[in-house]
């Protein structure tokens, strides 16, 4: 997909996603229209610049391999996983009904919270070649 840099710092860079329709050479991902209305301004990501891409250039960028899967396992299947084992755990300990949610509740706060920490410059995005 098409890019173009906004800005760039430790190996990383910010990018604007520009491509809109499907190429030739390769599938349209969607990633620059995703859950976008048609006036909203072009998604913006962060990208491994292992390129040296500078601000303003235009690059092309792929996704790595398996972004959906591993990021679906970190943000979705792994806090999910967490909230029931709390169920179980405060169920076990004989814990109301209301009192165990609000413990597995708290569990999904914490992962939020570490979670957006963790991964704040983690990216599944990767910058190819600049054009």
């Amino acid at each position: 997909m098409n890019a173009r840099v906004l800005k760039t710092f430790d190996g990383k860079a910010e990018i604007e996603l520009t491509c809109m329709e499907a190429s030739k050479d390769d599938v349209h991902c969607g990633a620059c229209t995703m859950n976008q209305k048609p006036s909203a301004k072009p998604e913006t990501v962060i990208a491994d610049n292992s390129t040296g891409a500078n601000v303003g250039d235009l690059v092309y960028c792929k996704l790595k391999e398996h972004a959906e899967v591993k990021s679906a396992l970190v943000l979705l299947i792994g806090p999910l996983v967490l909230f029931m084992i709390t169920l179980g755990v405060a169920g076990a300990a004989e814990m109301e009904l209301w009192q165990s949610f609000l413990a597995g509740v708290g569990v999904l706060a914490l992962t939020y919270v570490v979670l957006r920490r963790a991964l704040k410059n983690k990216t599944y995005y990767y910058i190819e070649r600049t054009k």
